[in-house]
C-alpha cells in the first residue's frame, strides 16, 4: 500500500523522468515500482523498508569493530532491476546526483542532517525535493531548506506537501561531525553514550529507560538481547555493570546501529549488532530480552511493531528466559504480554511509565 507521501508523488511522476536520482528513506516499498524503467539509487536508513524493497527476508549481523573502523559505518547493497537499494547510515562521496528526494523524517534535527548529506552528493545546479505529511512538520521545513537555495511548493494532496529546493552552493558533509557523546549515571554506574540526530532519545537519557535500568535485577546471566537498542544505552549499561553478560544489540535503524557501535567503543566494549525488522530472521536464543520498544511509525502511534515483537520474543527466548520491558503506562502492553506469557508482573511504575517482567 502506498503511503500518503507516495500517493502525492504518484501525481508527479513526470518529475522523475529526467536526471540522476537518489531517494532517501521512502515510507513504503512500492512507490519505486512505478519507476522501474528508470535507474535509481535508494538510501534506506531503516531495515524494514530496505528488506521489502530489496526482496530480502533475513536479518544481518555486524561486528561493532567493523562499523567503528569506517567513518560511514557500513553498507548493504541489493540491486533490483535498474534500482540500487542501499541500507546504510549515510551516502557520501563525490557529487553524482542531479536530484535527491527526501521523505520528511520525524525530527527536524534529523532533517538537517539529511539535507546536508544530500547537498554533499548533489551536482551543481541540482535540486533537493522534500515530501512529507503536513502534520509532520513540512510546513515549516523551508526554514531549513532555504539555507541551501530557493524553495517552492510543487504540489499538495493527501494532507501532504512536496517542496523543491534549487541548491545554489556546494555543501560538505562528515558524519563524525554530527556525533555527540554524553555521560549517563544510573545507581552509581557511569557510562558514555554516543548519539546523533535521528536516534531515539538523542543527547538525553530517556526517563523510561532510566527506570528500567534502575529496576533490573543483578541475577541476569549468559545471553542478553537489547531490542530496539537505539544508541546502545541499555546494552552498554548492562555490559558495564555486569561484564560477564554476552549482550547483543538489535535495531531497525542504520543510524542507531552506527551510534551503538561507537557507544560500545566509547566504553571499551565490543559486540554484535543485528539489523532486523523486529525479530524477523533472528534465530539466536537469549536468556533475557531487555527493551524500551518504539510505539511510533513516523509521527503516528503504532503498536504493531511491539505487538509483533512480543509474539516473536517467545521464539528467541530460552524456556526459562525473561523479558523486561518499559513502556508508557497508557499503552495496552500488559494484555498483549499476557497473551504470550504465563506470568506478567509490574516491577515499577511512575505516573508516566511501567516496567514489566514477563515469564514463559
Amino acid at each position: 500500500m502506498l503511503s500518503a507521501q507516495s500517493q502525492l508523488l504518484e501525481r508527479n511522476l513526470d518529475l522523475f523522468e529526467q536526471g540522476d536520482w537518489l531517494i532517501v528513506n521512502p515510507a513504503d516499498a512500492y512507490f519505486t515500482d512505478q519507476l522501474a524503467h528508470r535507474p535509481l539509487t535508494v538510501l534506506h536508513q531503516y531495515f524494514d523498508i530496505f528488506c521489502e524493497s530489496a526482496k530480502i527476508t533475513t536479518s544481518h549481523t555486524f561486528d561493532s569493530r567493523d562499523i567503528v573502523q569506517h567513518a560511514t559505518g557500513f553498507e548493504l547493497t541489493q540491486t533490483v532491476s535498474q534500482h540500487t537499494h542501499v541500507f546504510s547510515p549515510f551516502v557520501t562521496g563525490a557529487p553524482r546526483f542531479t536530484d535527491i528526494l527526501i521523505y520528511m523524517p520525524k525530527a527536524k534535527a534529523h532533517l538537517s542532517l539529511l539535507l546536508q548529506m544530500a547537498g554533499s552528493v548533489l551536482l551543481p545546479e541540482g535540486r533537493i525535493h522534500l515530501v512529507g505529511e503536513n502534520k509532520g512538520g513540512i510546513k515549516s521545513a523551508a526554514k531549513l531548506t532555504d539555507k541551501y537555495g530557493s524553495t517552492e511548493k510543487v504540489d499538495s494532496a493527501r494532507h501532504c506537501s512536496l517542496l523543491t529546493t534549487h541548491v545554489n552552493h556546494n555543501v560538505g558533509f562528515n558524519p563524525v561531525d554530527w556525533l555527540e557523546q554524553h555521560t549517563y549515571t544510573v545507581d552509581g554506574c557511569e557510562w558514555n553514550v554516543v548519539s546523533m540526530p535521528g536516534v531515539f532519545s538523542h543527547a538525553e537519557l530517556d526517563k523510561g529507560t532510566h527506570l528500567l535500568l534502575a529496576k533490573l535485577p543483578s541475577s541476569l546471566r549468559n545471553n542478553v538481547l537489547d531490542f530496539a537498542c537505539g544508541a546502545g544505552v541499555i546494552g552498554t549499561f548492562l555490559t558495564k555493570q555486569y561484564p560477564h553478560l554476552n549482550v547483543t544489540m538489535l535495531d531497525v535503524s542504520a543510524l542507531a546501529l552506527y551510534c551503538a557501535a561507537r557507544t560500545m567503543a566509547a566504553n571499551d566494549q565490543t559486540g554484535q549488532l543485528i539489523a532486523a525488522n523486529g525479530l524477523h530472521g533472528v534465530n539466536t536464543r537469549f536468556n533475557h530480552i531487555v527493551t524500551n520498544p518504539p510505539f511510533h511509525t513516523g509521527v503516528k502511534t503504532d503498536y504493531s511493531v511491539t505487538k509483533r515483537f512480543i509474539s516473536d520474543s517467545r521464539r528467541v527466548l530460552e524456556k526459562s528466559g525473561t523479558l523486561y520491558m518499559v513502556a508508557n503506562r497508557f499503552l495496552p502492553y500488559p494484555g498483549l504480554l499476557a497473551e504470550q506469557f504465563t506470568q506478567v508482573r509490574p516491577l515499577a511504575q511512575t505516573t508516566q511509565f511501567s516496567v514489566y517482567l514477563a515469564l514463559p
